[in-house]
């Protein structure tokens, strides 16, 4: 916890000197180009034209990340390209101590300030969501870790299948899933996915 507190307060002192580091247009062109959901930028380092007065810049790619960006530039005769070193940081949900799968993350879990790197979207935990396998303290979550049912990796679980206006149930056992779906395998060994109703049931639907 004192790490990441020190490493928050680096951040709030780094933040602070954006208007010395980045143009405006620069700054708002990283903004329309971040694709992680409710991030903040740090930007560390500005390599463009010091003489060019900006009037317009682009991002050519998608910021998804920490790293280094590229910028195009123009203003009045004068263009370019300029490097931004930065930093993302977003809240995530990480555990605060071990969790058995199955087990309720409510009281386990604590949503944190955290560095975003490429790849690596960050996900808080819904209200309710239960640990689909054990989770060590500490662990990062993301989709693929909770569920919204108690039934745990291997237990039981009802499987509906629905084509239209039918419907069949079968028996299945839980299974881990693809992120952003839930998974059973059924007697027979065959893997399905779809999701969860309120009832704690698997819904797949097939197509008719």
């Amino acid at each position: 916890m004192f790490l990441t507190t020190l490493a928050l307060l680096a951040v709030s002192n780094t933040a602070n000197t954006v208007p010395e580091i980045l143009p405006g247009e620069v700054s708002e062109s990283l903004q329309r180009a971040l694709v992680v959901p409710g991030a903040r930028i740090v930007p560390l380092s500005w390599s463009g034209s010091k003489q060019c007065r900006i009037r317009n810049a682009s991002v050519p790619r998608a910021v998804d990340g920490s790293g280094r960006v590229a910028v195009k530039f123009s203003g009045a005769g004068c263009s370019g390209w300029g490097w931004v070193r930065l930093e993302v940081w977003a809240e995530t949900t990480v555990t605060t101590h071990t969790v058995r799968g199955g087990e309720a993350l409510s009281g386990a879990i604590a949503t944190v300030e955290r560095e975003i790197h490429p790849g690596c979207m960050p996900f808080v935990a819904p209200a309710g969501a239960v640990a689909l396998h054990s989770l060590p303290a500490g662990t990062v979550l993301d989709a693929s870790d909770v569920g919204l049912t108690n039934i745990a990796v291997g237990e039981p679980i009802k499987v509906r299948f629905i084509s239209g206006a039918v419907a069949i149930e079968t028996q299945g056992r839980r299974t881990t899933c693809f992120r952003d779906h839930d998974c059973a395998v059924l007697s027979s060994g065959k893997h399905v996915e779809g999701h969860l109703d309120e009832d704690g049931r698997l819904i797949v639907e097939v197509p008719r």
